[in-house]
């Protein structure tokens, strides 16, 4: 094929690129506002950690040509439904919610990656989330028209159980490379900010920020961008599909109408 033939096909494929939209990705920083979180031993707020975290990843993740948002920006107040119904409202592909594990024994430590389950789960994946949750899951819904409300919510992110454990798995993976950092595994547990979600939704547990030399990595920025890249090589993973294919037209197919 001569110069003058292959130069339209090559200036429609990059016009074609160009004009796609790009993967968007809502990311969740844990907590904030009056809902402190977890506390280090060195006073570490969970809620900070989380938005510094969440900092890194959308860097990373725009690195990547993804786009990026973020459910807090700053110290402030968001409830758990609304987490992810501000990733509903901006249909988004992906919810990734970050958070930071703790336990009264301080050698705890390692990740876990969690994703939706409509049960009780084990006893401990139960006690995170109960953590997690705080007291707004208690009083979340509490009239008889949120009850309908939040059994929609629970409905609509079923629908993506599957796809949601991939997505967990996938960043598990890259998160046990992180050196020093103990795998605990990909978990179900009952979180309500994943409830609500419209799509794949994760809720990650980095480390443990009741650990003291966790801790000491929090405060790192060299840490919190090299877990940042492992969450967003999962991310990347993920949407390649464990056959080399894209998963975004599956992530459509399974949105429901009007999501």
């Amino acid at each position: 094929m001569k110069l003058h033939g292959i130069l339209p096909l090559l200036f429609s494929s990059l016009l074609a690129l160009a004009q796609s939209p790009k993967l968007l990705v809502y990311v969740d920083p844990g907590h904030g506002g009056e809902d402190v979180g977890a506390r280090g031993a060195k006073g570490l707020k969970e809620k900070d950690a989380t938005l510094d975290l969440a900092g890194a990843l959308v860097r990373e993740l725009e690195r990547c040509g993804m786009e990026a948002r973020l459910t807090r920006q700053d110290d402030t107040f968001v409830g758990l439904w609304d987490r992810a119904r501000l990733a509903n409202q901006a249909g988004a592909d992906l919810f990734v919610s970050l958070h930071l594990n703790a336990a009264r024994a301080r050698q705890a430590k390692g990740s876990e990656v969690y994703f939706l389950t409509l049960g009780a789960g084990d006893r401990d994946a139960a006690a995170v989330a109960a953590q997690e949750n705080g007291p707004e899951a208690r009083t979340a819904h509490a009239s008889s028209d949120s009850v309908v409300a939040g059994i929609l919510d629970t409905l609509s992110q079923e629908a993506y159980l599957r796809d949601s454990e991939r997505l967990a798995v996938a960043i598990q993976g890259q998160l046990n490379r992180l050196g020093g950092i103990k795998e605990r595994g990909v978990k179900q547990a009952p979180f309500v900010v994943l409830r609500g979600a419209a799509m794949p939704a994760v809720l990650v547990e980095t480390v443990f920020i009741s650990n003291p030399r966790e801790e000491v990595k929090l405060r790192d920025p060299a840490f919190l961008r090299k877990a940042a890249l492992a969450i967003t090589q999962g991310i990347r993973h993920y949407f390649a599909g464990a056959d080399g294919t894209p998963r975004r037209k599956a992530v459509e197919a399974a949105r429901p109408p009007g999501a």
